[in-house]
């Protein structure tokens, strides 16, 4: 993201004298080229450690635009683009949208396209509300949907780790059943995923260039977890279900790629 943001703030609440990620803040670009800002505080709750970091964007003067992207998803190689573009967005927009695959149990598989927050104007009025998938509120502007897409990574994850971070989630009231500690060791992935599992779509295409890497090496070590992936998803997709699934895929795709209608989206992309 060197190139795509012009500062990273980092909020450190691991509590720890030396995270584990430190040493990896440390030596980015960002590091060397005195455009990081290392915030240490402890966790409380997600609006939280994201409010800190507007109360530095603001102190320091970080900029106008806020790339927002969560620790599971990877943009592609077009967000330094869009980023170079931003002031060329109408004040009148607030949000620039683009579109998240979701990967589902695999790198091969996803289950939806869905429009999702990828640039927003900052403002001292903007706050984050809420312990758990928190949300931006106080912003008044309008949004603009680009068509680009990038990959949200969180449900790869093996099922235990998974049931883990659900777990961890519903401790900050997170709605919704979890696994119990003591269903952790012998949890089954089959039945865990099931309502997801007709869902699955197909992927074709090509993972960008900074995952190949983490995706070669996934892909070895968790690869009982993929393969399960392959060996169930047709199980639980007869005739009328991959019917369905043909017309969700057409509809998504449809949804984003529509987005090069407008001359004022697609003018974000090009170089």
């Amino acid at each position: 993201m060197d190139n795509v943001v012009g500062r990273l703030i980092v909020n450190d609440n691991s509590g720890e004298e030396r995270s584990t990620n430190l040493a990896t803040v440390e030596a980015s670009a960002f590091a060397r080229g005195g455009r990081l800002l290392l915030d240490r505080a402890p966790f409380v709750d997600f609006s939280t450690a994201r409010n800190r970091l507007f109360a530095l964007h603001a102190e320091h003067d970080a900029g106008e635009w806020v790339a927002f992207v969560d620790a599971d998803e990877v943009h592609g190689e077009a967000a330094a683009t869009i980023a170079a573009r931003l002031n060329e967005v109408p004040p009148h927009i607030d949000f620039v949208d683009g579109f998240t695959w979701h990967f589902f149990q695999s790198f091969d598989w996803y289950t939806t396209i869905e429009r999702r927050m990828s640039f927003f104007r900052f403002t001292p009025e903007l706050r984050w509300k809420g312990l758990v998938h928190e949300q931006l509120v106080g912003a008044r502007g309008g949004r603009l949907a680009i068509p680009y897409v990038y990959a949200h990574y969180g449900h790869v994850l093996p099922v235990r780790r998974h049931a883990e971070k659900g777990r961890q989630y519903s401790s900050l009231g997170a709605p919704g059943d979890i696994v119990t500690s003591d269903e952790l060791p012998e949890i089954d992935p089959v039945s865990y995923f099931a309502p997801l599992w007709p869902l699955a779509l197909r992927f074709h295409g090509k993972h960008v260039r900074f995952v190949r890497e983490t995706e070669a090496r996934l892909r070895i070590v968790d690869r009982e977890t993929y393969a399960r992936a392959d060996a169930t998803i047709p199980l639980y997709q007869p005739p009328r279900v991959k019917l369905a699934n043909m017309i969700r895929k057409l509809n998504f795709e449809q949804r984003w790629r529509a987005r090069r209608l407008d001359p004022q989206a697609l003018r974000l992309l090009k170089p």
